[in-house]
């Protein structure tokens, strides 16, 4: 969900930016969770970061 909303928000030709921080609120928000770590969300952003191609068109913090 977060890779699919910063595709959204990316301007025409510019990359999306994903962050470990919107993974952290899709989880907030939409699961329930009160507490992600931040070593979980990027663990599973960098798994769904690979599975989706983001390398073409997206940019992360997550493997920092």
């Amino acid at each position: 969900m977060a890779i699919a909303g910063a595709r959204r928000r990316a301007a025409h030709g510019e990359p999306a930016i994903v962050t470990v921080g919107d993974v952290t609120r899709v989880a907030r928000r939409h699961y329930g969770y009160l507490f992600v770590k931040r070593e979980e969300a990027a663990a599973a952003l960098r798994q769904r970061y690979e599975a989706a191609d983001c390398r073409v068109d997206c940019m992360t913090d997550a493997f920092n």
